[in-house]
């Protein structure tokens, strides 16, 4: 069982239904194994630099939110079974339809998650239009193929024994968020600073604390009952302060990758070498690997549309 996987409560569903009868209850979690608490703390603690940024991101969306809705800004709703052939056909532009199922379940933490042989989405999770497009750019284009290419590299499984100690999770998950915003108009890196705030605070405060203050950030319920439950799993008794600090990476991770591809000509056959971090790519090219094999279909038909969209994004959050 994954580490993620671990995360995931056994009675998640149960005590949904107690919360949502009482918005001051805090949940107690049941997991199907011990969790290791040090992990829930392995990846850094938000940054005073950024969290300044990231509020100015985070009320910046509030103010525009009521210049338009979300049907304009992200197109309709989608149904599952249209959802469900999006991703199969993005799945077969990059050969990838004949190893990854895709799986619906209300069981699932995140609204879409990415594994070696499965797309996992969540049946109570919106998807609309452009927005899913974003979603298969995030796990497909940049998860999936980052792994596919990994998978066919001499250090798959392997890497201390070339020497790649980098941490590879703040520049996996911050190249998909990047990825996300391509298709939609809003280009404000809002979900993942909303995240980092929400990493900042529930180092002090209880899962209905935080649901409180992600009030004024997430209006629907569903979503901020998604956004409280991931700051808080890996957690058994959620009245108490604490935190799995993952979801800190996005934001960090986006504004690590727009100022790294704007130093890097905007390429991304190195990135997509395999499953690594910026910081081991010097060593990663001087070592007899394999090119990588697959590059997203965003990137390769278009390279130079590529580059003004990932700007436009680092413009609008001011990052350059």
């Amino acid at each position: 069982m994954s580490f993620l996987d671990q995360l995931t409560p056994v009675n998640l569903q149960e005590e949904k239904r107690k919360f949502f009868a009482d918005f001051s209850y805090n949940p107690q979690f049941v997991y199907a194994e011990p969790i290791d608490q040090k992990k829930l703390l392995k990846h850094p603690k938000p940054a005073t630099e950024l969290l300044d940024l990231a509020k100015k991101i985070a009320e910046k969306e509030l103010e525009k939110q009521s210049e338009a809705t979300l049907e304009q800004q992200l197109g309709r709703v989608l149904t599952h079974e249209e959802v469900t052939q999006k991703a199969q056909l993005f799945l077969k532009m990059h050969n990838l339809d004949k190893q990854v199922d895709i799986i619906w379940s209300a069981s699932f933490v995140s609204r879409a998650t990415m594994s070696l042989k499965a797309l996992k989405l969540k049946t109570t999770a919106e998807f609309r239009e452009k927005e899913t497009v974003g979603m298969l750019y995030h796990e497909i284009g940049t998860h999936g193929l980052r792994n596919y290419n990994y998978q066919r590299q001499p250090w798959y499984r392997k890497k201390k024994q070339f020497n790649l100690y980098g941490e590879y999770l703040e520049t996996e998950e911050g190249l998909a968020v990047l990825h996300s915003l391509m298709p939609v108009e809003n280009k404000l890196l809002t979900k993942c600073a909303v995240r980092y705030l929400a990493s900042d605070k529930t180092l002090t405060l209880s899962f209905s604390q935080l649901w409180q203050f992600l009030e004024s950030y997430i209006d629907d319920e569903e979503e901020r009952w998604t956004a409280v439950v991931r700051q808080k799993r890996g957690i058994t008794d959620t009245a108490q302060p604490g935190a799995y600090m993952k979801d800190a990476v996005y934001f960090s991770g986006a504004i690590l990758m727009l100022r790294w591809l704007k130093q890097n000509d905007f390429r991304l056959e190195e990135l997509y070498l395999g499953k690594i971090s910026v910081d081991d790519l010097e060593t990663v090219v001087q070592i007899q690997g394999n090119l990588p094999s697959a590059l997203p279909s965003f990137y390769t038909l278009d390279k130079e549309k590529y580059t003004a969209t990932i700007t436009e994004i680092a413009v609008a959050n001011t990052i350059f």
